[in-house]
């Protein structure tokens, strides 16, 4: 090839190339090249490769490398520096074979790669910090919520949709006396003790935590995704709770018990409020259920209603208790467990 059509073959090109002769003289620096790096061909063409060593860095180095090795090509991904000022560049460099008159020399293809690492950068840095409000929020929303929100903050709309779900609420007995007994500190020390078990527990069998109301807590088995064995799942965090607490008392200001209750039922979950405060949440029968019997159940006990135990499909001894709940004119029949599901493992026949 005349030196006029390789000239424009270098020209054609759109990347960057440098070429040496078998002596590591520069022969060639094209147009793309003299952009990139801020030098003009005729300063640097005639030279060692040395003088492009401070350009894109070791040079020299990746050179000897490639010819001592006998290599066909090389490739690597190297920092360089623009002639017109302290800008980093970072460029991906490959090297292949040139066959020249006098001898072999190496022909230099660099593509500029500096903009599009910093997108990739860019990027990662939103992404982690993205993965770290979605966190962060999801220590005061229901995660599923938040991953909503990440995806779409046009999303939320107040309303709510139905949905078959098994609602367990959980709360400790008699704590406003032993509030009454201990200082501020060891009261918010105790109940981030508590809840610490409590959360790992319900997210264990993959509950939804509501929310938290004082010493107590809400969860839910169903919303966004109900399933059939809700009210299974629901009934072996109960027991997974209990035993916790039993856990957790030696090392606690004071001994604490917790009561239990839980039902299925139809509910409407979804987002509740006003358009500048909103909650997400779920409301029903089987919600203020779930609360009474909670209520009524003694300390280290867990009531839950037909409904839930029916769909559960556990095997138990005992008949169903009548319970009086808040709010309801007629008892309430329930199953009551001191050491719940016992016997959980084994399907009803």
């Amino acid at each position: 090839m005349n030196s006029r059509l390789h000239a424009l073959a270098l020209e054609a090109l759109a990347g960057g190339v440098v070429a040496v002769d078998a002596t590591h003289r520069i022969i060639a620096f094209n147009r793309v090249a003299e952009q990139t790096f801020g030098l003009a061909a005729a300063d640097v063409v005639g030279k060692d490769a040395s003088a492009l060593n401070g350009t894109i860095a070791d040079l020299v180095e990746m050179l000897e490398t490639f010819f001592d090795s006998g290599t066909h090509e090389l490739r690597a991904e190297v920092q360089g520096r623009h002639a017109g000022g302290n800008i980093t560049l970072t460029l991906e460099v490959r090297m292949v074979q040139l066959d020249l008159d006098g001898g072999t020399g190496v022909a230099i293809a660099i593509t500029d790669r500096t903009a599009r690492r910093e997108l990739e950068e860019a990027n990662a840095a939103h992404v982690a910090r993205a993965a770290a409000i979605e966190q962060t929020f999801s220590r005061y929303l229901a995660p599923h919520v938040v991953r909503d929100l990440m995806r779409d903050p046009q999303a939320l709309r107040l309303g709510g949709t139905r949905h078959r779900a098994t609602m367990l609420f959980a709360d400790i007995r008699g704590f406003t006396e032993i509030a009454a007994r201990l200082s501020a500190d060891k009261v918010v020390e105790l109940l981030n003790q508590y809840f610490s078990v409590a959360v790992d527990a319900v997210h264990a069998y993959e509950g939804l935590l509501d929310k938290f109301y004082g010493d107590g807590l809400l969860a839910v088995f169903g919303p966004p995704r109900s399933r059939d064995d809700d009210a299974r799942r629901a009934l072996l965090t109960a027991k997974r709770l209990h035993e916790e607490v039993e856990r957790l008392n030696p090392l606690l200001a004071r001994p604490i018990a917790i009561s239990i209750g839980i039902a299925t039922g139809d509910v409407i979950a979804g987002h509740v409020g006003s358009p500048s405060r909103t909650d997400y949440t779920v409301i029903g029968d089987a919600v203020n259920l779930a609360s009474g019997l909670q209520n009524a159940a003694p300390p280290g006990m867990t009531y839950c209603d037909r409904a839930t135990f029916d769909a559960a499909g556990i095997e138990v001894a005992g008949a169903p208790i009548a319970v009086r709940v808040k709010g309801r004119a007629e008892p309430v029949y329930a199953y009551a467990f001191a050491r719940p599901l016992d016997r959980a493992d084994s399907q009803r026949a």
